[in-house]
């Protein structure tokens, strides 16, 4: 149990007689201040809408309305197929979880809908 002591004592020491932990001072000609010119224009300082969004974002060019709804349309998410087969899977799931005859309900049902949402996948 001592040992463990000094151990820690020695461990909370040692940081102290490295040379990252002094104090050193900069010599006074390593930093130099420039006055800035009064006529330079500045950029906004501080949040601004453009860099709260993260990810990636389409560059701005000339797209028309057709081509905007088509491109919704495509990436647009699982689909309605998608959709109806994760929660035919959930379902399942669930009724697994469940005792009895309401979990063969569910698993039924469960399978029941996702065969129906792969059916409408694969139409």
């Amino acid at each position: 149990m001592r040992f463990i002591a000094f151990g820690i004592i020695a461990l909370a020491l040692v940081p102290a007689l490295g040379s990252a932990q002094s104090a050193r001072r900069a010599p006074v000609a390593a930093f130099s201040v420039v006055p800035a010119a009064n006529n330079v224009v500045r950029e906004k300082q501080g949040p601004t809408i453009e860099s709260a969004a993260v990810g990636v974002r389409l560059a701005p060019g000339n797209i028309d309305a057709a081509a905007a709804r088509a491109r919704a349309r495509r990436s647009s998410g699982i689909g309605h197929a998608g959709a109806l087969m994760v929660v035919g899977g959930g379902a399942m799931v669930a009724g697994s979880i469940m005792d009895g005859d309401p979990g063969t309900f569910f698993i039924v049902g469960g399978a029941l809908v996702a065969l129906y949402g792969l059916y409408l996948l694969v139409q």
